[in-house]
C-alpha cells in the first residue's frame, strides 16, 4: 500500500487543515494578483505536487520551473516527463526546465572527482552552486516573486520559515539568486499528514520514491531513504552536520539557513490560561445574558480559544457581539464571519450606520472617524438584548487607563464606568451583584501582556487575519505614525506615498488604526520584535488614543469598552 493510500487511513490531517488550506489558497491568489511575474520553483516533491494542484485548480497564471541538475533520480525524471505532458495541454501553464551551464558540471567532476561533495562541505556547496544556485539565478531573472514548498516541520533550520519571506528584499543580500524577490511558502505551516491527505484526497501523481521512505528528494548521489525517528531532511547530505544541510537556494543569507527565533520561557501561559478559563466559566454561571465582544482581532481570538477549552468545541454558552463602524478592514470582517461559522456560534452585529440612521449618532462632518461613536451603538445593543455582562479582550498593558481596570468592571445604568463604584477583587472573589439596568464588562485576559498573547498564539497555532503579519502596503508618515493609504485615509497634499513592509499590532477602524514597520511573518518573529518595542500597541498604532492624554479615560466614562 502506498503512502497516498495510507494517508487517508492513518496520516490524519491537522484539526485545522481546512483553515490552512484556505490560507494557502488565499496566499497563492494574492501572489498571482499582486506580484507578477511569478513562478513556482518545484523539485517535484510531495509539497510541490500539492502546490501545483492548488495553482491549477485556482487557474492561476503561474508557470513552474524545475532544476534538472543532471544527477536526478530516474523516478524524478519520469515524473518530470509526465508533468511536461500535462503542461502541454491547452490553457495549462508551461514547465520551464533549467540546467547547469554547458560543461560546468563536467569540468567540476573532472577536476574534483565524482564524490567530491562528500570530502567537504565547501566542495558540496560548490557542486550545488553549479547544479542549482546558478541555474536558479537565471530562472528567477526578471521575476518579482517565487513560490516554494518549504515547511517548518521539515527540519530545525526551517522551523521559522514564514508564509511570505521578505528577507531577500534587503540590499545587503544582492548576491542571492533570489535577490529582490518575495518568497511565498504557502505550505509553511502544513504537516506531513496535511500534505499526504491532500495528495490522497485528490489522487495526485507523485514521485514513487516517497513510497520508499524518501520524504525529501534531491540529487541521487546526495539523497537516501530515512529511518524511523529521523527528520524529513535526514536523508539529504547525511554525512554532514544538521546545521549545514542547505544548498543555497533557501537560505536567509548566502550559506546560512533560516535562523530560528530565540525561544522564551512560556511556562506562565498555563497559569494565565487557567485564570481566563475560570473567569469565562464564572461569567456563564453568574449572569443570565452574557455576550462575548468579538472583533476578529487577536485578543478576541485568544479568548475564543480559551472559551473552547472552557466549554468544549461548538458549545459556547453566549453569543458573539461586534459593533461595526462600517470602516473596518474587510480582511478582518471576513475572518470574523469564518471563525464564527467554524465555531457554530451566534454572531450578533450592530452597526454605527444604523445608529446614524436613527439619529442617535451624528457626525460633525462626513470624514469624522466613527470609532468614538461605537459607544452609542454598543449601549443600544446592550439595551436591545438586555445583556448583563460583556466579555472583552482588553489588557492592562495596552494603555494606562486600562491598567487600573478590574477583571469584573461594573457599569452603571447609563453604561458608564465610575471609578468609585468598582469593587475589590481579593483572593479571586468577584462581586457580580447588579441593580436593574446595570451590567459588567469582564476582561479575562486583563493580566496578559502583548508578548503573552503572541506566545499563546504561537503555542496554540491560532489562525489570525493576514493583517497581523508582515505584508507590503502603501503608507504615508503622519504625526509619527505610518498611516495606511485607503479610500478613507488618502494621502494629504504634500505627503509622499511609500510602499513598506508592515504589520498591524492591533486592528480597528481604518480611519484611526495604523501599522508598524515590520518583516515579522510568524508569531515567533513577532515575539522577538515586541521584546524591543518602546511603545504599547495602542500607543504605537491608534490615532484616536493620541488626541489627548485622557482619550481612553474619557471614552470609558462614555460607555466605551
Amino acid at each position: 500500500m502506498s503512502n497516498a493510500q495510507l494517508a487517508l487511513q492513518q496520516a490524519q490531517p491537522s484539526a485545522d487543515f481546512e483553515a490552512k488550506l484556505a490560507r494557502s489558497r488565499a496566499l497563492l491568489q494574492q501572489a498571482a494578483r499582486e506580484f507578477q511575474p511569478l513562478v513556482q520553483a518545484s523539485s517535484l516533491g510531495a509539497e510541490d505536487v500539492v502546490i501545483r494542484h492548488l495553482i491549477e485548480t485556482l487557474d492561476l497564471p503561474i508557470p513552474m520551473l524545475v532544476l534538472d541538475t543532471g544527477t536526478l533520480h530516474p523516478e524524478t525524471l519520469e515524473l518530470l516527463a509526465r508533468t511536461e505532458a500535462r503542461a502541454a495541454q491547452p490553457s495549462a501553464q508551461p514547465v520551464q526546465i533549467y540546467r547547469p551551464q554547458a560543461g560546468a558540471a563536467e569540468a567540476f567532476v573532472e577536476r574534483e572527482g565524482p564524490d567530491a561533495m562528500r570530502r567537504s562541505v565547501a566542495l558540496r556547496q560548490a557542486c550545488c552552486a553549479i547544479r542549482k544556485v546558478e541555474p536558479l539565478r537565471r530562472a528567477l531573472h526578471g521575476q518579482r516573486g517565487w513560490i516554494t514548498g518549504l515547511r517548518r516541520e521539515q527540519s530545525a533550520t526551517r522551523a521559522e520559515v514564514p508564509l511570505i519571506d521578505r528577507s531577500d528584499l534587503d540590499p545587503a543580500r544582492a548576491d542571492r539568486p533570489s535577490a529582490g524577490l518575495l518568497q511565498f511558502n504557502p505550505l509553511a505551516d502544513w504537516s506531513w499528514g496535511d500534505v499526504w491527505h491532500h495528495i490522497a484526497h485528490h489522487s495526485l501523481d507523485y514521485n514513487p520514491l516517497h513510497d520508499r521512505f524518501y520524504p525529501s528528494i534531491g540529487c541521487a548521489p546526495c539523497t537516501r531513504a530515512v529511518s524511523v525517528g529521523e527528520d524529513f531532511r535526514a536523508g539529504r547530505w547525511w554525512w554532514e552536520q544538521d546545521n549545514a544541510k542547505e544548498c543555497g537556494l533557501h537560505a536567509s543569507k548566502e550559506g546560512e539557513p533560516h535562523a530560528a527565533t530565540p525561544r522564551l520561557d512560556n511556562s506562565q501561559l498555563d497559569a494565565l490560561e487557567e485564570e481566563t478559563i475560570f473567569i469565562l466559566r464564572e461569567v456563564a454561571a453568574a449572569f443570565e445574558r452574557p455576550a462575548l465582544l468579538f472583533s476578529g482581532g487577536k485578543d478576541s481570538l485568544v479568548l475564543l480559544r480559551c472559551a473552547e477549552k472552557a466549554f468544549g468545541q461548538g458549545r459556547l454558552p453566549y453569543p458573539l457581539l461586534m459593533i461595526d463602524t462600517g470602516h473596518n478592514f474587510p480582511e478582518v470582517l471576513a475572518f470574523r464571519d469564518q471563525r464564527a461559522h467554524e465555531l457554530g456560534a451566534e454572531l450578533i452585529v450592530r452597526r454605527v450606520e444604523d445608529s446614524m440612521a436613527r439619529g442617535s449618532v451624528r457626525l460633525a462632518h462626513p470624514g469624522q472617524s466613527r470609532n468614538a461613536h461605537q459607544s452609542v451603538t454598543l449601549l443600544e445593543a446592550i439595551d436591545e438584548f438586555r445583556f448583563d455582562a460583556l466579555i472583552g479582550g482588553a489588557r492592562r498593558d495596552e494603555e494606562k487607563a486600562r491598567a487600573k481596570e478590574r477583571l469584573f468592571s461594573h457599569r452603571d445604568a447609563f453604561g458608564q464606568w465610575q471609578p468609585k463604584a468598582q469593587r475589590p477583587e481579593l483572593w479571586n472573589l468577584y462581586n457580580t451583584r447588579l441593580q436593574p439596568g446595570e451590567h459588567f464588562r469582564v476582561f479575562p485576559i486583563s493580566n496578559w501582556t502583548e508578548i503573552d498573547v503572541w506566545q499563546y498564539i504561537e503555542r496554540e497555532r491560532i489562525a489570525l487575519p493576514s493583517l497581523y503579519y508582515a505584508h507590503l502596503r502603501q503608507v504615508v508618515q503622519r504625526r509619527g505614525l505610518l498611516v495606511p493609504v485607503t479610500e478613507l485615509t488618502p494621502p494629504l497634499p504634500g505627503e509622499q506615498v511609500l510602499e513598506c513592509s508592515v504589520r498591524f499590532r492591533t486592528v480597528g477602524d481604518i480611519t484611526c488604526t495604523c501599522p508598524v514597520a515590520s518583516t515579522a511573518a510568524t508569531a515567533g518573529q513577532i515575539v522577538a520584535e515586541t521584546l524591543n518595542a518602546q511603545l504599547s500597541e495602542r500607543g504605537a498604532t491608534r490615532m484616536d488614543d493620541q488626541t489627548s492624554e485622557a482619550s481612553m479615560e474619557k471614552r470609558k466614562l462614555e460607555g466605551y469598552f
